[in-house]
């Protein structure tokens, strides 16, 4: 499927006339389809915003008028028409097309998000700069209703409603979906307005907005006349957009998520082209969670809106009087973890790691100060794949390094993760998090199921050496153990540590080893300012341990996107640029 070649900007789509704009989408979507489904990526999100996307394309001039996608995952149309059509076969590759929008790639990307529920502050704020130098262009925000619904969303919502003479238009797409299915009672209330009834709307317009809607957001000339009314209002005006996640992608029907994101598939079945490996950490995190519920009728489970990436449907299934999904509030479901646990429950709160961001507060000043028995489990720890360079899980431990009352663990296999999930549930008086990485899960060693519990809660002391010592945090442990084994082919006594409880450290058992050795090493996934590595070198130096010291991790930067395996590379993470991490700073090792 291919696009027409007149068609490079958003100038080449106003030359089409209204009455050929239809099969220009029909077009679109077919491209998306035919190119997604050999790549992967947001396919449902973005077949549901084709149409929406050629209607703004058409009625605003952007780059003047800014464009704010909320979140940047459905902005592939919006992609295409700006010039990127060439770029859409490098998606879901190293250094290949974003996921998102993003500034780096064209001057009509405004922002780079990809987390929800931002682009209302961002929009107030430009529509305001605007003001003050008097622009005469818009600032149109897109929004989802699972994102509108965000705390910070609402809080925009708020001022925006006593702002005058600023053009600003906000665009709700409602499909009914975040990325699970849409929740709460503003979700009810957005799915009784239907298309083409006449009943006054009263919620958002009584926020002092101009209200309009709702409008199908899969008619273009439909939306195109209401936009251009829009942008005759003297106040915000909202305009209420029906959409259909995965419109056009008949398979996308009867999936649970409306094929929201997908690797390769069949665009007729729906079905992978390749089997994804189907065991995960998370999967083993949250079989023991439900057999654990099953026992035990104070155990709650919550994770806001990213329900399949925790393993947690089976339990969501069998518990439902006992399972929360609160829809993108990643806020909200910290805190109400904290009230589960003021109410005498044993809260499980599960987030993929770069959403657990946006509770820290909540974190800090709900559950740890008050040192409530609340365990949280983070996965995508360290790399966490081709999505946006925010996704990484790889300041995790830095900036919850400071936290008072938080307990950190990082398993370096399945067999361990078991054993820290089940024996914190049984004994949980405090806050704890364990994070789990990104990928199939590893099996190194099942001894550890029987390990007494007074050897578990120490550092796994594998192998002892006077040369070097290297101490590895979580999955790290296979590239540690290799990196081990050649050392030691070259002659060097090396030893290994897996460190198992990150925060608060076994310092005294890793004083006692560091004294012994002349060499330490750390590995870990993650940005060295404020890591393991840096906490393990503070220990050393404020007990006077005499040792050289070597951190192996990231620069405090953002990582690209990528694979595991690219990005262990590019950031000497892998066997070979850990032997040689260590062969530079120690040349007289002779390796």
């Amino acid at each position: 499927m291919t696009l027409p070649k007149s068609i490079s900007n958003p100038a080449d789509l106003k030359q089409i006339s209204l009455n050929e704009l239809a099969a220009f989408a029909d077009r679109v979507r077919g491209f998306l389809i035919d190119t997604i489904s050999k790549t992967g990526g947001h396919i449902g999100a973005n077949l549901g915003t084709v149409d929406l996307s050629i209607a703004l394309h058409y009625v605003f001039d952007s780059p003047r008028d800014k464009i704010i996608w909320d979140t940047g995952h459905q902005g592939y149309t919006h992609k295409l028409i700006t010039g990127r059509a060439d770029l859409f076969p490098t998606l879901n590759t190293y250094g290949g097309m974003n996921r998102f929008v993003t500034p780096k790639e064209s001057e009509h990307d405004i922002i780079e998000a990809s987390h929800a529920g931002t682009s209302l502050s961002i929009a107030l704020g430009m529509a305001l700069s605007m003001k003050i130098n008097k622009s005469p262009h818009h600032v149109i925000a897109v929004i989802g209703d699972g994102a509108i619904c965000e705390g910070m969303a609402l809080e925009a919502l708020n001022h925006i409603g006593v702002e005058e003479d600023i053009k600003l238009i906000i665009i709700l797409n409602d499909n009914g979906y975040a990325i699970s299915p849409g929740f709460g009672a503003i979700h009810d209330y957005l799915q009784k307005r239907v298309v083409g009834t006449d009943k006054e709307e009263t919620f958002l317009s009584s926020m002092n907005l101009d209200y309009f809607g709702p409008v199908n957001g899969h008619n273009i000339e439909q939306m195109i006349n209401v936009m251009e009314e829009a942008k005759k209002s003297n106040r915000v005006t909202l305009i209420h957009v029906k959409t259909k996640k995965g419109y056009g992608l008949p398979c996308s029907k009867d999936h649970p998520n409306k094929m929201h994101f997908s690797f390769p598939f069949d665009p007729e079945t729906g079905t992978l082209k390749q089997q994804q490996a189907t065991t995960g950490y998370q999967d083993i995190a949250a079989s023991v969670i439900k057999r654990e519920m099953e026992e035990d009728e104070k155990i709650v489970a919550i994770t806001p809106s990213t329900l399949y990436a925790t393993g947690l449907q089976p339990a969501f299934k069998q518990f439902p009087d006992r399972c929360f999904d609160p829809g993108m509030e990643e806020q909200h479901a910290m805190t109400m973890a904290a009230g589960f646990a003021l109410g005498g429950m044993k809260p499980v709160i599960f987030y993929q790691a770069t959403f657990m961001q946006r509770a820290f507060d909540q974190l800090v000043h709900d559950v740890c100060f008050m040192n409530l028995p609340v365990m949280i489990l983070t996965v995508r720890c360290g790399f966490a794949g081709y999505d946006n360079a925010t996704h990484h899980g790889i300041y995790d431990f830095a900036y919850m390094r400071a936290v008072p009352n938080l307990r950190i663990l990082y398993p370096k296999d399945r067999y361990e993760l078991e054993r820290m999930v089940y024996d914190n549930l049984h004994r949980l008086n405090g806050p704890i998090l364990i994070e789990m990485p990104y990928g199939p899960v590893d099996e190194f060693d099942n001894e550890v199921l029987l390990e007494s519990e007074d050897s578990f809660n120490q550092a796994q002391e594998i192998f002892t050496g006077e040369d070097l010592m290297i101490i590895v945090v979580g999955h790290k442990y296979g590239v540690a153990y290799a990196a081990l084994e050649e050392l030691r082919r070259r002659g060097i006594d090396t030893g290994l540590v897996n460190l198992r409880y990150l925060k608060p450290l076994p310092e005294k058992q890793l004083l006692a080893l560091m004294k012994q050795v002349k060499r330490v090493v750390t590995i870990e996934e993650a940005v060295l300012d404020g890591g393991v590595g840096s906490a393990i070198a503070t220990l050393a130096a404020d007990y006077g341990v005499k040792c050289g010291f070597l951190r192996i991790g990231l620069p405090c930067k953002f990582v690209e996107p990528g694979s595991n395996n690219e990005l262990c590379t590019a950031y000497g993470l892998d066997i070979n640029g850990v032997v040689e991490k260590i062969k530079s700073k120690w040349p007289e090792l002779n390796l």
